[in-house]
């Protein structure tokens, strides 16, 4: 919740406490019991997902239009969860069967994903399905420059949960090679650590045994907005070493937003998404993330490119024209209904 909703028509409406999955589950008819109570005030309902209450929120809808927007795989991630293998295949479990729940829903409902590998998986089944581009950056939020890396030594940037989803054991690996080659980089870590997950107490035992400890900096969490916005300011270059399929970090956008060049790997709707945007690596490869970032550092043109190109991408992927684009189809959708 560290984004600042500037709306002047927005409440916040309370549903109860953030607890664990199991409990969200059983007690999920008390969850929708706010927005049960205020259903006759509403023209549409709007849900978020993939999340454990979406289903007894669509139930707590009807007989309203539906709309959903999903941004994540309900079974994404789970091997690289830190769970016995036990513990791991009851989520599974549960997991494949809040997506069965979730894909009925969206049979009925207009429904908005930020994946193109997603969008391909279920054009062919939903009726009313629209692919989109989640972001939180705004047209007055660019930064323009015209390279980077001008001065060692070079800032490598994180932004994003500290989640080992996230490739950031590969990162620190990368880091070690180039920092054993004679490059002079530091990697600047900026997020909230994800609960349940220790890697980055584990990152940062895994950059002592590599003897750079001192080149792994965490700078815990930033509020979206001026306060991140200077991280990106100061980076050279911006590395997201997702291991797993996602929709697609917004944190992308943020950095091309402010004239960074990215280096991510090709998995999700990144590949999609970037085009030649980026530098684009195979995930769970530290020796070609290491490669493509001292590619990177020794040539400019190169750099100037991808930020030129980032920038010009990110400046048509801004909350104004996202939110525009997603209010027309939902306007639409409810004229439809009725």
């Amino acid at each position: 919740m560290d984004y600042r909703i500037r709306s002047a028509n927005a409440r916040l409406v309370p549903i109860g406490p953030h607890c664990s999955v199991p409990r969200r589950t059983l007690l999920a008819r008390r969850f929708s019991l706010p927005l049960r109570n205020r259903r006759q005030e509403l023209d549409a309902v709007l849900l978020r997902g993939a999340s454990p209450l979406l289903p007894a929120m669509a139930a707590a809808a009807r007989p309203l239009p539906l709309v959903l927007l999903i941004v994540s795989r309900c079974t994404q991630g789970i091997d690289d969860l830190p769970q016995p293998w036990w513990r791991k295949n009851l989520i599974r479990l549960w997991a494949g069967v809040n997506e069965r729940q979730q894909n009925k829903v969206a049979m009925r409902a207009l429904t908005f994903v930020n994946s193109r590998q997603y969008y391909n998986e279920l054009k062919e089944r939903l009726p009313q399905l629209r692919e989109t581009r989640t972001t939180t950056l705004s047209a007055g939020d660019f930064f323009e420059r015209e390279d980077t890396c001008q001065q060692p030594p070079y800032h490598l940037l994180f932004a994003g949960r500290m989640d080992r989803g996230k490739g950031l054991l590969e990162i620190v690996e990368a880091l070690a090679m180039l920092v054993g080659a004679g490059q002079d980089v530091v990697l600047d870590l900026v997020g909230w650590p994800e609960p349940g997950d220790p890697v980055l107490e584990e990152v940062q035992a895994l950059a002592a045994r590599k003897g750079i400890a001192d080149c792994v900096l965490y700078h815990g969490r930033k509020s979206i907005g001026p306060e991140l916005f200077a991280c990106y300011k100061q980076a050279d270059l911006f590395v997201v070493a997702s291991k797993t399929a996602e929709g697609f970090p917004r944190t992308i956008w943020e950095a091309m937003a402010h004239s960074v060049p990215v280096v991510a790997t090709t998995v999700g709707a990144i590949p999609h998404h970037v085009g030649g945007a980026a530098a684009l690596v195979p995930p769970n490869d530290a020796t070609a993330l290491a490669k493509a970032i001292r590619a990177l550092l020794a040539d400019p043109p190169r750099r100037q490119e991808l930020i030129r190109r980032g920038r010009r991408l990110a400046s048509n992927m801004t909350l104004e024209i996202q939110s525009r684009q997603m209010v027309a189809e939902i306007k639409s959708w409810i004229e439809r209904s009725r």
